[in-house]
């Protein structure tokens, strides 16, 4: 009987993934084949936050080259 199971290393010990289905003590053979990680996943972004993103992200309009001059106009 030949099967290809998956599982994880644990010290000396592997935990498959599923029952393998022999008698407890039997001898076995094992090939280990070692599987590459996978890649992160890329952090997706809530929609709220992404339009706090675009609003963020646009550029006041307001014909002043130094918008810094512009800081006290709420000021009496």
């Amino acid at each position: 009987m030949t099967r290809t199971l998956h599982g994880k290393v644990h010290g000396r010990t592997i935990e498959l993934d599923e029952d393998l289905g022999v008698a407890e003590g039997q001898e076995v053979e094992v090939q280990v084949k070692i599987v590459p990680a996978a890649p992160p996943k890329k952090a997706t972004m809530s929609e709220g936050l992404a339009k706090i993103y675009e609003i963020l992200g646009e550029r006041y309009d307001s014909g002043c080259p130094d918008i810094a001059e512009r800081h006290n106009e709420h000021q009496p």
